[in-house]
């Protein structure tokens, strides 16, 4: 304000007369104000300018001040101050300015256009634009008309204006390319970029932005690199190459932070944060878009502000929170009720048109979309008239007009034809299910468009949280066109595929890298970059955990999520550079001979796979296959029916209800669930693989009941995540020099013997019986090593080469994080003080695990809950069944709920007596002799089903633990 303060003084006061004064010292500070300027020292350069300043006014000197209150101003400006340098800007454009030069006029009315720009006031901005454009006409500046040229497209590009922008775009481009101005030529050619992005020309752009970042490297600008860096990686975001947009759009978020400028961080923020939301993670999503919104509210932008309002509304709807979106749609409302950009009306139109859908009002719905429509075929808006006929696509087919509906969608789908991949997915599978419920094949071939789109994108990031989020959007139609293949043509063959095409695709991606040797193993001081990135991301979580201060809590999220967002961009640099990964062939899913030949006479495979109102089931046997589609009476929707059946199944077998009741509720669920070919061929069919979807990932098959029978008296039983990874996981029967590692974390807090769950280590139950547990185990094995006591810490276990033992057995806590699954883990100690020493925490989290190498026949993790964690649609469980997967281990044993620490020592006790029985007699000197040629067949059902079905018989004939609660939590996945 001091500086307003002063210009104010001077035109009251008439001091506009131009001196010819001699270099003074506030010539000397101009000029080091100049210097800093050009170093991108904002800070120092407004010092220089003020005291120039006040020493011209002590002068007298009118021009000289108000050169250097100009660039004050300016540097105010380019350092985020924007509404204090418009404020300066146009009390100067106040002045007398017939004796100033004509080259400073235009100057100060190129920079108000620009603030004026920056705070969204385009109209206004174009005013001084074009009076700066008749003085620069009137002196022939070319520079400067060039300059201007491209400054005026910007206002009406924001306005949706595009071909005016291109006109004065292709003007500023033919006179840069003339005079050699590659500095300038950066700046246009980031200009024709923007306006090209907008019509969804997203490839057609990506060569000009390409060539603006390759000058401005040259120029070596932090803050036009910020700007280059984070326009290229939204452009190969639409396009799908999502692994080469999280890069860059970590370049730009490191240079915007280091410049603390709030004008250009805040679309870093909002597009990493639309990335965050397209996968799925709305918690991360909603951090960036929080940190947007709030920095665009301190710089009063009204549209920017607006927008930011949207997108967490948006999120508010995806979570069926639609009075909370209501109110940020309000909200948004307030901010731009004076402004003039139709594009952003257009998107409000169809933003509420689509809540009210939700709410069932479809009057006010279609409303809404004419509006969107009529502004969205004037201005040419090609991506909101896409969304104006899928949104009348869904009116239509919601009244029950089906005709309609299929039109709609055809032109949203003829009109995306030209639009980057990411952009066309969802035309496709709209117009595949308008095609479907016309009862048209034509269905079935816009289906294959669609998953062809969907496979060209999901291999083209890495890391599981954007690989996994960006499929589970799609991975429901996969099961949708599934159940189409089943009721219309009756092909549970081609159901089959599409159901395991859409079953754990990452992991069966990531374990097929890491059959690569060369993928898998990095240089040391990558590994050791990897590994601190990931030890700082866990410190913080620590940390999380440990506070109880809101305040702190909020720091340390905002902190994670940078963190985070860094460690994955560090992950995709990794893919991208890989040489390997170039021509790598992602594994295609298994196909139905493949899995039949899998299976001997007595085995088949169960499968099931959820749609929004059904459950598709696959039964394959060696020589056959069915399909059905399950469809719970008086329950409109199929998945929202049995997610509250088997909660409460498990509630009932978990609070240790009567044997009566929980069979009579596993008797209907068996009656549901398994198929009659089934239950009728007990004499053929022992052996039953389960691959599980949806909530019936945590149903225990084995305690389903018919005629007062356990499922598990009748079958060996063992589960995966889809069929198509069997062939990925490791082999049994490895070479290793030890037997067993068994470690027993019995140190823990005083505790009532059902271990239970908490952030707090110290809150853990004492685990008297895992020492009992763990000699029991012991006595089968001649050569094992046991892990006990003060033995027991996450740095202990470490140094020992892991990859040395046939089976790993783990009696301790467990911690299972749904919503952080990289932070679901085992915790080894509670002695934070010792492991601090070697760097470690005591809590081997999933992301640490994935990373060990283990050569494990078995990994058993006879601790609460291990087998639970996030489901993803399509991707299953993100568990640490799955982390030890990665790792290597063959197969895990896991626990669906919280065990008893006494009966679980039996159980275990008999499990290991049985399994070193079955393991003689299934492996050998023959078959020992066959596997060191290479020429063994493991056999789908091998010794530790055959042990852990033993086992659970044993318990049921039991006469403390007979209860399904202590034998039924534990299953075997893997192979």
């Amino acid at each position: 304000m001091k500086a307003v303060l002063t210009i104010t003084f001077l035109i009251t006061f008439g001091f506009w007369q131009i001196l010819n004064a001699q270099a003074s010292q506030g010539d000397s500070l101009l000029v080091l104000g100049n210097e800093s300027y050009s170093n991108q020292d904002y800070d120092r350069a407004a010092r220089h300018y003020q005291k120039a300043m006040d020493l011209f006014l002590e002068e007298s000197d009118s021009l000289k001040w108000l050169e250097a209150s100009f660039e004050y101003a300016r540097t105010l400006n380019i350092s985020g101050s924007v509404n204090e340098a418009v404020e300066i800007f146009l009390t100067l454009d106040k002045t007398s300015l017939q004796q100033i030069p004509t080259s400073l006029q235009i100057r100060l009315k190129n920079y108000i256009g620009l603030t004026l720009r920056r705070t969204e006031q385009y109209d206004e901005a174009r005013k001084y634009y074009l009076d700066a454009m008749k003085l620069a006409e009137g002196i022939s500046d070319s520079i400067v008309i060039a300059q201007l040229n491209n400054n005026i497209s910007y206002t009406y590009q924001n306005t949706g204006d595009y071909e005016t922008a291109l006109l004065h775009q292709q003007k500023a481009l033919e006179i840069y390319i003339a005079l050699g101005n590659d500095s300038r030529l950066s700046f246009v050619l980031n200009g024709i970029f923007l306006t090209m992005m907008e019509l969804g020309l997203h490839r057609q752009a990506e060569p000009y932005i390409r060539k603006s970042l390759e000058i401005r490297k040259k120029l070596e600008n932090p803050r036009l690199l910020d700007i280059a860096f984070h326009n290229l990686a939204w452009n190969l975001e639409r396009q799908g190459k999502r692994d080469s947009a999280i890069i860059y759009y970590q370049k730009s978020l490191e240079l915007s932070r280091m410049l603390e400028n709030p004008f250009e961080i805040t679309q870093t923020l909002e597009n990493i944060g639309s990335l965050y939301e397209r996968s799925g993670d709305f918690e991360n999503a909603l951090g960036y878009y929080n940190e947007a919104l709030t920095i665009n509210r301190e710089i009063n932008r009204p549209v920017s502000t607006a927008e930011g309002l949207f997108r967490i509304a948006r999120i508010a709807v995806k979570n069926n929170d639609l009075e909370n979106a209501t109110a940020f749609y309000n909200e948004a409302l307030e901010w731009v009720e004076d402004v003039n950009d139709p594009r952003f009306l257009t998107n409000l139109y169809l933003d509420f048109a689509n809540l009210e859908l939700l709410k069932g009002n479809n009057g006010k719905a279609k409303e809404y979309i004419s509006n969107a429509r009529n502004i969205a075929f004037e201005k040419e808006f090609q991506l909101q008239q896409v969304r104006s006929h899928n949104l009348l696509g869904e009116l239509y087919n919601i009244e029950g007009n089906l005709q309609l509906s299929l039109e709609e969608y055809k032109k949203a789908y003829k009109h995306s034809s030209s639009f980057a991949i990411t952009d066309r997915i969802s035309p496709s599978m709209n117009l595949a299910k308008a095609y479907n419920d016309a009862s048209s094949d034509s269905a079935f071939i816009f289906a294959e468009e669609a998953f062809s789109l969907i496979d060209s994108v999901r291999t083209n990031v890495a890391g599981l949280a954007f690989r996994s989020g960006f499929f589970s959007q799609h991975a429901g139609f996969y099961n949708e066109v599934a159940s189409w293949y089943i009721k219309r043509k009756n092909d549970p063959k081609k159901a089959f595929e599409l159901i395991e095409s859409a079953k754990a695709r990452v992991l069966m991606d990531e374990l097929a890298e890491a059959r690569e040797k060369e993928l898998s193993s990095l240089d040391e001081s990558t590994l050791i970059k990897k590994q601190q990135k990931a030890k700082q991301i866990d410190r913080l979580y620590n940390q999380l955990s440990a506070t109880e201060s809101l305040t702190e809590k909020s720091a340390i999220r905002d902190e994670l999520k940078d963190l985070e967002f860094e460690y994955q961009s560090f992950l995709n640099e990794l893919h991208v550079s890989n040489v390997s990964l170039k021509d790598f062939k992602y594994p295609k899913p298994i196909t139905l001979q493949k899995a039949q030949d899998m299976l001997d006479s007595e085995s088949a495979i169960l499968e099931y796979a959820f749609t929004e109102e059904h459950v598709v089931r696959l039964l394959i046997t060696e020589d056959n296959i069915t399909g059905s589609i399950l469809m719970p009476e008086g329950s409109p929707k199929a998945k929202q029916y049995f997610t509250e059946k088997i909660r409460t199944y498990r509630e009932a077998i978990t609070s240790k209800a009567s044997v009566n009741e929980i069979q009579e509720i596993g008797a209907s669920l068996y009656t549901q669930l398994i198929p009659s070919e089934v239950s009728e061929s007990r004499s053929e069919i022992s052996n039953l693989l389960i691959i599980p979807g949806g909530a019936l990932t945590f149903l225990p098959f084995e305690t389903l009941s018919n005629n007062n029978r356990y499922l598990i008296e009748d079958f060996h039983i063992k589960y995966l995540p889809s069929a198509s990874i069997y062939s990925f996981i490791n082999n049994p029967h490895r070479t290793t020099n030890f037997e067993l590692l068994a470690l027993a974390g019995s140190g823990f807090e005083g505790g009532d013997g059902l271990t239970n769950q908490s952030s707090s280590q110290a809150s853990f139950a004492s685990l008297p019986s895992t020492l009992l547990e763990v000699d029991s185990i012991s006595v089968n094995f001649t050569n094992s090593r046991i892990l006990k006591n003060d033995d027991v810490t996450e740095a202990n276990l470490k140094s020992h080469d892991l990859s040395d033992f046939r089976f790993i057995h783990f009696a301790t806590h467990a911690e299972v994080n749904e919503s952080t699954p990289s932070q679901s883990g085992l915790l080894l100690s509670k002695k934070t003080d010792v492991e601090s020493l070697f760097g470690e925490d005591g809590f081997m989290n999933s992301r640490e695990i994935s990373g060990l190498k283990l050569n494990a026949d078995l990994v058993t993790l006879s601790a609460c809950n291990t087998g639970m964690g996030k489901i993803v649609t399509g991707e299953g469980l993100l568990g640490l069944q799955r982390s030890f997967l990665s790792a290597g281990a063959s197969s895990v044993m896991v626990s669906l709920w919280s065990i008893y620490d006494r009966s679980t020592a039996d159980f275990m006790s008999e499990f290991y007596s049985m399994l070193k029985t079955h393991e003689s007699a299934d492996y050998g000197i023959m078959n020992r002799t066959l596997n060191w040629f290479g020429l063994y067949e493991h056999p789908l059902f091998d010794y530790k089903a055959k042990a852990l079905r033993d086992a659970k018989i044993s318990m049921i004939e039991h006469p403390y633990y007979s209860h399904p609660v202590y034998w039924a939590p534990f299953i075997l996945v893997g192979k």
